[in-house]
């Protein structure tokens, strides 16, 4: 070993031991600001500077000191063995299908094997399978990982646009794959997020693609994610040049924010018309068309078609009919048909109405006609299909939570359908329209999972605090008892109208292979109840969220299924202010709150990374009556000194392009000095990991398995225990 690098150890070793004399707790500096008439403490600011040497060493010692704590865990590892167990039934798993209109897949498959997914294709459902590219050869000779988190090819199939991210990161850059050479070309376009901006458009000769450029990717600084442009690249052109076709500054007639971000529909190669909608943390947005011919020339001829007003969720374009998912005056959605050259409500031609007991998810148009799915309170799915003027329910092969659809395009009849639940594996099928036919069409083998047979779904509805009705799911193995003596773990999420649908999901099931039972609280701020249901937790109305998840414990308690010595809760992301308001307005009620990413810190909202995207669903602290909603949902200010606060693992990614780890970060620090409990507050800083949409199964694993044993250890599990200490 190097004397420089013994010489880093025994100063780490050191400070280490400062901060276990010190219990861990950073120093406070006095700070306030005053917002209409409010003023807030904000001792910890100066930890959202991101260079702020003594933050970064306690970043770091947290790191390392809650590693070592659940490591120490016992039966924690079980969990991880018992996942990969799992997941090593299967030969391969494929994700990411395209199939292209001459009928070429191309996929990522990944073998047990495999670190990471490799890009493959074939010509035909039964094609000879050829690997085309492994994106662990990319960039060769780095330490960085990269993973492909999106693929389209072209039109012609020759090309394939490969988006690429490292180390978590999400944000990344577009690399072009030539087919028939497999290699990748020489020039790579940086600043993009197709994954999870709406991908990529081929123009219609396969010279180029159209996609949205990011100009600033650096999270600490002011304008990230600001400003960004959908712009066309010509393959062969410097990749740092561009030709912007929608953005604020080059449309400065419409009425462009600069936290929007102007995504181009998805299209076709005949289409006439193209689309392109002002996209963000919002379900509705304003759409402007223009001729697909103006993709050549040097000014698109932009008109406006809808504003986010009318409500339209989603749309799809056939020729000049503009068919529309709305949830305008139809809090369930239907599905209505108009001219886009004049689209006008008042005209529209109404071809699904509003099911006032089912919520429409999804629709899609084929060759033969509109299907559309549905769910009740989210978790009971069905399908139908509408032709010259019917509509008829498609009997299912097999009951479940969760349908999603699949087309080759919209001027071809194969559709494919995808059938999960809680506990029953995803299951595809295509689907012969003509004979009323499911045909099994598996992406993956079908792998049987025999420790799940004796466990039990049950689908209720409880009261929340003001009467309105709650669904909940509960998992637990047969024979159930009503003992008070059940480990439970609440799951909940309540915002962007996004639904927690029943999905295929060995790591939570883990949690009741250890005994317990795991529950689905479906809080408002959700879809699951239609646009009324997320609205109901949504800016002023923000509190239902964590009423409904604070009833839903207070409902177990009532019912014998649990106590609160055995109450866990979890979340993450803009999950964090469900559960964070919940420990903060009951600390009492629950056990352990588990924390990934979390939005605890809604008062900054306009300040950090992200954030003035995110104030069109919390709310904007400029505006009195949406900043006094923002500090209501602000977990952060809402702790108390003096207070006994629950056991808290809360865990951050450092390279999170959504929610800054410096929150996490002030909210551990704040809890600990005011926690007056000896629980446990753990704080997890991953060093290689973002905000976990690109984690590696393998990653996901030891994250939730730190979680559960956290959890279980706390409420007394005799399988996980540790022995050492951690004052």
């Amino acid at each position: 070993m190097s004397k420089a690098k013994l010489f880093q150890i025994i100063i780490f070793s050191f400070f280490v031991n400062s901060l276990i004399a010190q219990k861990d707790i950073l120093p406070e500096k006095q700070f306030t600001e005053n917002f209409f008439g409010r003023t807030l403490s904000d001792p910890y600011r100066y930890m959202e500077n991101p260079k702020d040497t003594l933050v970064q060493q306690w970043f770091k010692y947290n790191s390392y000191k809650t590693r070592s704590i659940l490591n120490g865990i016992s039966g924690r590892k079980e969990i991880v063995d018992k996942l990969i167990e799992i997941e090593n039934r299967k030969s391969f798993n494929v994700t990411l299908l395209n199939v292209t209109d001459d009928d070429y897949y191309f996929y990522l498959k990944a073998t047990d094997k495999d670190k990471t997914a490799k890009l493959y294709f074939k010509n035909g459902e039964d094609g000879s399978e050829v690997l085309l590219y492994d994106p662990s050869n990319y960039k060769m000779g780095q330490k960085d990982e990269y993973v492909i988190n999106y693929l389209k090819p072209s039109w012609d199939h020759k090309i394939v646009a490969l988006g690429l991210s490292k180390n978590g990161e999400e944000i990344g850059e577009i690399a072009f794959l030539n087919v028939a050479a497999k290699s990748i070309l020489p020039e790579v376009i940086p600043n993009t997020w197709p994954a999870e901006l709406k991908g990529i458009n081929w123009l219609s000769n396969n010279s180029g693609i159209i996609y949205q450029h990011i100009p600033i990717i650096d999270s600490n600084e002011k304008n990230y994610l600001l400003n960004t442009e959908s712009v066309i690249y010509k393959l062969g052109d410097n990749p740092l040049q561009h030709k912007i076709i929608f953005s604020k500054n080059n449309n400065p007639e419409f009425d462009v924010k600069q936290e929007d971000f102007p995504l181009l529909c998805k299209f076709s190669q005949n289409d006439k018309y193209i689309l392109v909608f002002l996209a963000g943390a919002s379900n509705y947005y304003d759409c402007y068309y223009a001729k697909a011919e103006d993709l050549k020339s040097n000014k698109i001829d932009w008109k406006l078609l809808f504003k986010k007003e009318d409500q339209i969720k989603d749309q799809i374009l056939i020729n000049e009919d503009l068919y529309c998912l709305s949830a305008k005056n139809a809090s369930n959605f239907n599905i209505f048909k108009t001219n886009v050259l004049d689209f006008n409500l008042e005209k529209k031609t109404v071809i699904v109405s509003e099911n006032k007991k089912e919520t429409i998810d999804d629709f899609v148009i084929t060759k033969d006609g509109l299907f559309y799915s549905t769910t009740k309170n989210g978790v009971e799915a069905h399908l139908y299909f509408v032709s010259r003027c019917e509509t008829k329910e498609i009997v299912s092969p097999l009951s479940a939570g969760t349908i999603t659809m699949q087309i080759k395009n919209k001027f071809s009849s194969e559709i494919w359908l995808n059938y999960s639940g809680w506990i029953n594996p995803k299951q595809r099928y295509r689907y012969d329209t003509a004979n009323n036919r499911f045909i099994d069409a598996p992406l993956s083998p079908v792998i049987a999972y025999p420790e799940y047979a004796d466990f039990v779904v049950k689908e209720i509805e409880i009261p929340s605090q003001d009467g309105v009705m709650v669904p909940v799911s509960l998992i637990y193995k047969k024979g159930l008892q009503k003992n008070k003596l059940n480990n439970v773990l609440i799951e909940g999420y309540g915002a962007y109208g996004t639904s927690l649908t029943p999905i295929f999901e060995p790591i939570y099931l883990s949690w009741v292979l250890n005994d317990g039972v795991y529950v689905v609280s479906h809080v408002r701020g959700g879809g699951e109840k239609g646009d009324n249901w997320h609205q109901g937790g949504y800016k002023s109305s923000k509190s239902n969220s964590w009423e409904d998840l604070i009833a839903t414990a207070e409902y177990l308690i009532k019912e014998k299924i649990t106590s609160k010595e055995r109450i866990a809760i979890s979340s993450g992301s803009a999950g964090g202010i469900l559960v964070g308001r919940a420990i903060t307005e009951r600390p009492d009620l629950f056990k352990v709150m588990l924390c990934e990413n979390g939005t605890l810190n809604t008062t900054r909202i306009k300040e950090i990374s992200n954030g003035q995207n995110n104030m069109k669903e919390f709310g904007n602290p400029d505006i009195a009556e949406e900043f006094n909603a923002l500090y209501e949902m602000d977990s952060y200010q809402h702790l108390k000194k003096g207070v006994a606060y629950p056991a808290c693992l809360i865990s951050v990614g450092i390279n999170d392009a959504r929610v800054p780890p410096a929150i996490s970060g002030k909210f551990v620090a704040r809890l600990k000095a005011s926690t007056t409990s000896q629980n446990p507050i753990l704080f997890a800083v991953n060093y290689d990991t973002g905000h976990g949409m690109d984690s590696s199964d393998l990653q996901l694993y030891n994250d939730y398995a730190d979680g559960f044993a956290f959890a279980l250890w706390q409420m007394g599990h005799p399988k996980f225990k540790f022995l050492g200490s951690y004052n």
